[in-house]
């Protein structure tokens, strides 16, 4: 175990020994601490520069101020505000070796740990570490992943045929007693309404089955009044009976608010049946109905699982296997090189087997977690405003809320990300070559490029918008190459302007990457998850 003795006076001055967990110390670099320097001198000026400090931090880094232990960058923000806010500082300076925070009651001297890429793994005020802690023994049972921040805990289970007769897997995590009570997505009910019947008459409970619908016009306050409306009926013990909501995104979403509403919260758990759902929403905790805007009245409300189970994906549309492909471009593009290689090498063959060949398909899934967990596992409450994974929402948001055209989500994320590996390709931030890439290999995918009839003026429009939604401060994640992320805080309109003639260019040879109504979402047309002998996209709404 590590001891943590003071070292320093001030204000943060511990008054006795305290143990904290942390890594094996290094001296940090003067470079780095002078560009740590620069940023806390900066957010002195300006409170909402404190991300920028943040953003310095590896994922899953530690703050120590004093007695206490802030770790993962949400709850590093906090702690940076108290050591620079709570009490007035007069300046920060660079001491051999070392940062000291002057303030009006003295000198907090501050030790920082970096990682071989200089970001900061450990910051200690008032303190240095002793001795060592022996290393943990690695868990040989459990999740694949697991998030904690302190707060709340959330397993993550990736495991095939969960349904299948006899299998005790979902009853022994759920522990479940006499009874399941599932809120289901109608679509799911209408292909896996009688296999759920099955599965549980095999291992002995009964079925307290919610049908609700769960396209993207049905996320409304009023479904999600009808699932409360069910969960009074139904009654669910308040600990002891988590409910399980089995869907896509927007079932589990409104369910997820349900259970956070019902009886001041209730537990519950979600097994998506979507490749969104999957990659996007299985790590974060946010639940949410729109409400005079997209997700306009929501919370965050962790499940205590969430059940990954790819089967599912063979009965989905093909249309929806490429809009959860654009959420795992997302994650390729900023942080995960080897997933880009994997989507360049096995995409297209993986979206027309539906992820439902090959050992490449769950590697490709757990990458998707793998970068979902590392980037806002630490950051669950959205503290931080520097998120890679906003990468593809700084567009996004303004096309999905046009009436001219609805687009999936997942659509609308792959022709935001694609604008802005072009905006970053004029920054200089990627390459001619890596910009070739990337455009190619959308085109591979068959993902949407672009908007026929959209402008450059259109992603003006847009930047305005999510400035105003980031707290003044454009924070716009950008592809560094391929695999690694920028955070820019300015898009001029001339740079936008050749980001979109560029694009232009591109789409002039590939005319059927442009999103093609007929194949998203419209209201007079219901999305489909298909049973494999009818992979039609679309279906007419009954009049």
């Amino acid at each position: 175990m590590l001891w943590l003795v003071p070292w320093a006076v001030g204000a943060f001055q511990s008054p006795s020994p305290v143990q904290f967990r942390a890594g094996l110390r290094m001296l940090a670099v003067s470079e780095e601490l002078e560009a740590l320097r620069s940023s806390m001198e900066v957010a002195l000026e300006d409170k909402r520069r404190v991300d920028e400090i943040v953003g310095k931090f590896s994922y899953s880094g530690s703050l120590f101020v004093g007695e206490r232990e802030f770790k993962g960058q949400g709850a590093v923000k906090r702690g940076l505000s108290k050591l620079l806010f709570e009490e007035p500082c007069v300046g920060v300076r660079v001491v051999e070796e070392r940062l000291v925070v002057d303030k009006a009651s003295g000198a907090v001297d501050v030790e920082v740990e970096l990682d071989e890429a200089g970001a900061v793994t450990s910051m200690w005020t008032g303190a240095v570490v002793e001795e060592e802690e022996e290393e943990e023994e690695l868990k040989k049972e459990g999740p694949k992943w697991e998030t904690d921040d302190g707060r709340v805990v959330q397993k993550i289970w990736q495991e095939r045929d969960l349904l299948a007769p006899g299998k005790l897997f979902l009853k022994e995590k759920l522990e479940l007693g006499s009874r399941l009570v599932a809120i289901v997505d109608s679509t799911v009910w209408e292909l896996y309404g009688q296999k759920l019947e099955a599965w549980c008459e095999s291992v002995g409970v009964s079925l307290e089955a919610i049908v609700a619908p769960g396209n993207e016009d049905e996320k409304t306050m009023e479904n999600m009044l009808f699932m409360l409306d069910e969960l009074a009926r139904v009654d669910p013990l308040r600990r002891s009976e988590p409910v399980l909501a089995i869907g896509g995104g927007v079932l589990t979403d409104t369910a997820g608010f349900a259970c956070a509403l019902w009886r001041r919260g209730i537990p519950w758990c979600r097994m998506p049946t979507t490749l969104l759902g999957m990659v996007d929403a299985s790590v974060g905790i946010k639940v949410a109905v729109n409400y005079h805007r997209k997700n306009g009245v929501g919370h965050f409300f962790s499940p205590l699982h969430t059940f990954i189970d790819d089967s599912f994906l063979g009965t989905l549309s093909l249309a929806d296997v490429r809009s959860g492909c654009g959420e795992i471009m997302k994650a390729a593009l900023v942080h995960d090189g080897a997933l880009f290689d994997l989507m360049e090498e096995h995409g297209a063959a993986l979206i027309d087997e539906r992820f439902q060949e090959g050992e490449h398909a769950a590697e490709i899934i757990k990458r998707s977690v793998d970068t979902m967990l590392e980037c806002i596992g630490p950051d669950l409450w959205e503290e931080s405003l520097l998120r890679p994974m906003d990468f593809g929402h700084t567009f996004s948001r303004t096309l999905e809320a046009c009436q001219s055209f609805k687009l999936r989500h997942g659509e609308a994320v792959a022709i935001d990300c694609v604008m802005s590996t072009m905006i970053a390709h004029v920054k200089g931030l990627v390459s001619d070559a890596q910009a070739k890439r990337v455009l190619d290999l959308y085109a591979k995918l068959q993902l949407p490029c672009s908007i026929k009839g959209i402008t450059a003026d259109t992603y003006k429009r847009a930047t305005r918008e999510i400035t105003v939604h980031r707290d003044g401060i454009l924070r716009a994640p950008l592809p560094n190459g391929i695999g690694a992320c920028a955070f820019v805080d300015d898009f001029s309109d001339a740079e936008i302007e050749v980001a979109f003639s560029n694009l232009e260019t591109f789409m002039a040879d590939h005319p059927d990457t442009y999103w093609d109504r007929s194949k998203s979402f419209d209201p007079g047309m219901v999305r489909r998850q298909q049973s494999p002998q009818n992979h039609q996209i679309l279906e007419p709404v009954p009049q």
